[in-house]
């Protein structure tokens, strides 16, 4: 007996007796155990060449005509959320690893080029990390950073563009800890009021990576701050305090000269007086 070929089709089809007591939103869901889960990479067929035309080899250069899509054209499609973690856990990353390549090597061959723009440079730390900031950021940005005893330049990767700058005068502190934002180990900057945005964001992969990158920024930081604090009393010394006291000086000892003066002139006078009245 056929089933399934009447007007109700698929619910002729659930309402058979065979699968009484199945939950068919289970079924939907995917939430029922399948009774057989072959092993991971296990070759489900009599011979491994029975599916050797689905290589790639045989499979690269071939292309859909017209024709061939138009059979797909009303073909309904439903993916599940399984099948895409599935696609997105193995697939993906098939596909992608020769885009990788080309591009670990292109940055490799950056890496190198801007290491040697380095060596006779005063640069403390740079490399690769990644950045979120802004208002309207939404995305992690991968950034080419450079940390020097003053400053912080952030670089894209094409470089024709001038790098983002930091300053350390800008900056109100380098977070001890590290910070968790969106799933991340973090190092947060916060800016002094009024400067940017308020905060960067910085993280990288390499665990050990980011804790160099926190130490040497709190340690730029630190020193940048020492020395702008030892150039500002040099500068009170040479132009505020030691001027004013100078000044003072200068006064006081023109203030104690026109008293001697004047108490002179009237003593001269007083004597003056004296011989003309004897």
């Amino acid at each position: 007996m056929e089933i399934g070929l009447t007007s109700d089709m698929a619910d002729e089809v659930k309402a058979h007796p065979f699968f009484a007591g199945i939950d068919w939103n289970q079924v939907y869901y995917q939430k029922y155990t399948p009774p057989l889960i072959p092993p991971r990479g296990e070759v489900n067929a009599a011979d491994a060449f029975d599916i050797g035309s689905f290589d790639e080899e045989d499979t690269k250069g071939i292309k859909l005509t017209e024709q061939d899509q138009e059979l797909y054209k009303y073909f309904p499609l439903t993916i599940s959320e399984r099948w895409q973690q599935e696609v997105a856990e193995t697939v993906f990353d098939t596909v992608n690893l020769e885009a990788d390549r080309v591009e670990q090597k292109r940055k490799a061959k950056q890496k190198q080029r801007l290491d040697a723009d380095e060596k006779e440079s005063d640069c403390i730390l740079h490399g690769y990390i990644k950045k979120y900031s802004g208002s309207f950021a939404t995305v992690w940005q991968t950034r080419y950073a450079k940390l020097y005893p003053n400053r912080l330049e952030l670089h894209t990767d094409s470089g024709s563009t001038k790098p983002e700058l930091v300053f350390m005068d800008q900056i109100e502190e380098v977070v001890q800890d590290f910070v968790q934002f969106k799933n991340e180990q973090c190092i947060q900057i916060r800016f002094r009021d009024g400067i940017r945005d308020g905060k960067l964001i910085l993280t990288m992969v390499d665990e050990i990576g980011l804790k160099e990158w926190a130490l040497s920024l709190r340690s730029a930081h630190k020193e940048s701050q020492e020395l702008l604090g030892s150039m500002a009393k040099k500068a009170g010394k040479i132009y505020g305090t030691e001027r004013d006291a100078s000044k003072a000086n200068v006064l006081i000892s023109s203030a104690g000269a026109n008293s001697n003066s004047n108490s002179n002139s009237t003593g001269s006078a007083q004597k003056g007086a004296n011989g003309s009245s004897n």
